[in-house]
């Protein structure tokens, strides 16, 4: 009796082992023409189309000879194109810092512009400005602020 059972337990494991491993996969289309994909055929009467032989593995490993070709085709930076590359990063930071200083600048002027001023021209005497004169100003600059300024 012992013998039977280690005979069928052993069947059964390499029944179990050798077995096809990959389950099958089915395609319909539905009443509203949606596209169904399930490893189990649709319980409806919908036809349905056995697809498992028509999928690749999505997990697959890439040979040595895809590696290259895609190495070919997607090719890393020359040397000339990194440093151009770091040459434009760093010319942006610049260009950057120069926007932002400006930037500062401006908001200092509106700000002062805000409160009670006065004008002066290049021999530091004073240029008188009506208050509306003093508001145009204030509102180009605000403007100019919010254009250029983040």
């Amino acid at each position: 009796m012992i013998k039977v059972t280690f005979i069928a337990t052993i069947i059964a494991v390499l029944s179990i082992a050798f077995s096809p491993s990959h389950a099958e996969i089915y395609r319909w289309v539905d009443d509203q023409g949606k596209t169904h994909f399930s490893d189990h055929p649709p319980e409806e009467q919908v036809k349905s189309e056995e697809v498992s032989g028509q999928l690749s593995p999505l997990n697959r490993d890439s040979s040595a000879g895809e590696t290259q070709k895609l190495q070919q085709v997607f090719k890393s930076a020359t040397p000339e194109e990194k440093a151009l590359e770091q040459q434009q990063e760093a010319e942006k930071k610049r260009s950057d810092q120069k926007i932002d200083k400006i930037c500062q600048q401006a908001r200092k002027q509106l700000k002062v512009l805000k409160g009670r001023v006065f004008f002066t021209d290049d021999n530091g005497k004073e240029i008188v400005v009506t208050e509306e004169e003093r508001q145009q100003r204030a509102a180009r600059l605000e403007q100019q602020i919010r254009d250029q300024c983040s």
